[in-house]
């Protein structure tokens, strides 16, 4: 279990993180979500003590990371996966972790074999791609067998076949009742993946709460063809919906998808369509965040 309390940092008199405080609970895939420049990295940095905070704490099943007797066997971390020395074989790399951390040699064996590196095993991680030195960071945060892992961006550089493989294994990992805290930019993959949310914004936090339960913040809307759109649009802003064109249909906020049915009713519309749309993690997530990322790009004309 990770916990994070009122956690703060501040570069040169700016807040990069502004009291946080959150929980991330073992037995689900926790999504650490927030866009660029809104301090994801920093707080990660915290809680694996590689940054000191100004103000707070965060603690992994209780104690800071400092003050674990044998940090690899509490909580696995995925940050850089460049962060290897390329003239070691991948084998050599992982027996060196376990020894380090007073694991038995044949760990490294066994996790390597768990992230389908077996046949590279003996390969110099110079000649690794982005998506094996993600399978190998994997890997390495597993030597110790925690029961808390820390993932940044681990799907980075995969292909197809390895985000649907690491999909599965984090989700098995938190059905294993482990503690599974994963940054992401690539919101499909979060709404897939993870049952959870942890969501800032320039440093503060904006969301703690499920899945579905921060989908449901955005309104969904419903959208209506209709040969009448023009009576059928006075008719529904009449009742108190708000409706706006999108092409030849209406889209209608405000209002369920049945109550839209009888208005249309009433009036004698004939309907082509009339559909409920309901908003994705990545709406949610731009219409929640938008007016807090660090850079945005301008629509081309």
């Amino acid at each position: 279990m990770i916990d994070v309390v009122n956690l703060t940092k501040r570069y040169r008199g700016d807040a990069v993180v502004e009291a946080l405080t959150f929980s991330v609970k073992p037995g689900t895939v926790t999504g650490f979500l927030g866009p660029n420049g809104s301090g994801k990295t920093t707080t990660a940095r915290m809680i694996l003590g590689l940054t000191s905070p100004d103000a707070g704490r965060a603690t992994v099943g209780g104690r800071r990371y400092r003050d674990l007797d044998f940090p690899l066997r509490e909580i696995g971390a995925l940050l850089n996966p460049g962060a290897v020395n390329p003239a070691r074989t991948a084998i050599e790399h992982l027996r060196w972790l376990a020894a380090a951390n007073r694991l038995p040699a044949a760990r490294a064996e066994l996790v390597i074999g768990m992230v389908g590196l077996d046949a590279a095993a003996g390969r110099k991680v110079a000649g690794f791609s982005l998506g094996m030195r993600q399978r190998l960071g994997i890997a390495a945060a597993l030597i110790g067998d925690p029961a808390t892992l820390l993932l940044d961006e681990p799907i980075n550089g995969l292909d197809p076949e390895g985000i649907r493989w690491i999909r599965t294994f984090m989700q098995g990992l938190a059905d294993e009742g482990r503690t599974v805290f994963v940054s992401s930019h690539l919101m499909s993959e979060m709404a897939l993946t993870a049952g959870e949310l942890v969501v800032i914004g320039r440093g503060r936090l904006i969301a703690a709460e499920s899945v579905k339960s921060f989908v449901a913040r955005v309104d969904s809307t419903v959208r209506v063809r209709s040969p009448q759109l023009d009576d059928l649009e006075v008719a529904l802003a009449e009742t108190g919906a708000t409706v706006w064109r999108s092409g030849e249909a209406l889209e209608v906020v405000g209002m369920p998808i049945e109550h839209v049915g009888s208005v249309a009713g009433r009036i004698g519309a004939v309907l082509y369509e009339l559909s409920s749309q309901h908003a994705s993690l990545e709406d949610a997530f731009m219409r929640l965040t938008g007016e807090l990322c660090e850079y945005t790009a301008e629509a081309v004309a």
